[in-house]
């Protein structure tokens, strides 16, 4: 899989571009502000129909313009697909090769990213949150059904808080959208869990190259659901279960304005020799394990895929030491990836020797050069 070209009109700082792109390695380099940050976010756009900074189409249009349009051709699977996204205030279109998509949920596996950002650290010294947005993310580039049942499920989750504020008494109407709540929450409980058996089992090999002990790294998913499900129970099972807790909690929850069950609550616990790595861990621990998460993701994708995929780095190295910065490098150097790696200077990534596309940029203008990349 590989991102062939790329056009941007009117998108962020850009008025108008057009790149083309090596197979491999495609650095972008340039100051701060520049933007070396919207050419990811633009090719992040085109895979998901989503920016990855979580914007809205009104805010991806450059100044006082009224839309933008973002436009790629990507290989994959011997072909050659086109991408088209085009937004602005309040609205945004995503075809494909030239059809409509009715919803970003449903978008095919096309072009499938992987992004590393100077944020990705937080997905480890975060919350409980920033790791659930993780796996589901994850899942949802494995099935896309993940995506529309999670907002159905916050849908129910809300209509369910809301009849309780209100002082519902009425068991029929809340039978209606605890059973829904159950149903859907049982299968996103199980995708989550059979995630975490998948990122397990991609992430050792990963951990050592980046000079984390696996022995010493444990990660495992904590919830209600999670726990049921250890129990080695069926789905119908797990969301009876869950029925008959939210049944019993309902004065709880109307009281406390949450809903005590569900996979609103789960957390994916890290940590290094038993230790949690968000509390114990050092910055470059923290930083390190954040990065073998993200690319066991690539790893799983790519297993589902049956081909690499594309991968977004944004300043990958501006915390790491040298020698966490060097196995980085070397792990994506040998992954057979095309890689868009963005920093203020070329030689701030320390990078195999090999051939690379340098696409240097000055206040949304690109300059594009072949050159030899040295580590």
């Amino acid at each position: 899989m590989r991102l062939e070209w790329l056009r941007l009109h009117d998108f962020r700082n850009v008025r108008a571009a057009e790149l083309t792109f090596a197979p491999g390695l495609n650095r972008i380099t340039g100051e701060n502000g520049q933007g070396k940050s919207n050419l990811l976010e633009a090719i992040g756009l085109l895979a998901s129909g989503r920016s990855f900074r979580r914007a809205t189409a009104g805010q991806m249009r450059r100044w006082e313009q009224t839309a933008f349009r973002v436009s790629g051709a990507v290989h994959t699977q011997g072909w050659q697909r086109q991408l088209d996204v085009e937004g602005g205030s309040g609205r945004q279109v995503v075809r494909l090769d030239g059809k409509p998509v009715v919803s970003v949920t449903r978008m095919e596996r096309v072009l499938v990213t992987v992004i590393l950002t100077p944020e990705t650290p937080q997905l480890v010294r975060g919350g409980p949150a920033e790791r659930r947005a993780f796996l589901d993310w994850v899942i949802f580039g494995a099935d896309r059904r993940h995506g529309i049942e999670s907002a159905d499920y916050q849908t129910a989750l809300r209509s369910r808080l809301h009849l309780l504020k209100q002082g519902c008494r009425s068991e029929p109407e809340l039978e209606v959208w605890e059973w829904s709540l159950a149903r859907l929450g049982a299968r996103i409980a199980s995708r989550r869990h059979r995630a975490v058996g998948h990122l397990m089992r991609m992430l050792p090999p990963i951990l050592e190259q980046l000079g984390v002990d696996p022995e010493q790294c444990t990660m495992r998913l904590s919830g209600d659901l999670e726990r049921w499900f250890q129990q080695d129970v069926g789905m119908e099972e797990v969301a009876m279960q869950m029925r008959t807790a939210l049944a019993r909690g309902r004065e709880r929850d109307r009281v406390t304005g949450t809903t005590s069950v569900g996979p609103q609550r789960d957390d994916l616990e890290l940590c290094l020799s038993g230790h949690p790595v968000a509390r114990f861990g050092s910055r470059g621990q923290q930083q390190r394990l954040a990065f073998a998460l993200k690319l066991a993701e690539a790893a799983w994708l790519e297993e589902l895929l049956g081909e690499p995929l594309v991968m977004l780095l944004d300043d990958p190295v501006a915390e790491l030491d040298r020698a966490g910065a060097h196995g980085l490098m070397t792990v994506l150097s040998a992954s057979g990836r095309q890689l868009f790696v963005a920093s203020r200077e070329a030689g701030e990534i320390p990078w195999p020797g090999r051939r690379s596309l340098e696409c240097a940029v000055v206040a949304g203008a690109f300059q594009v050069s072949m050159e030899q990349a040295h580590s």
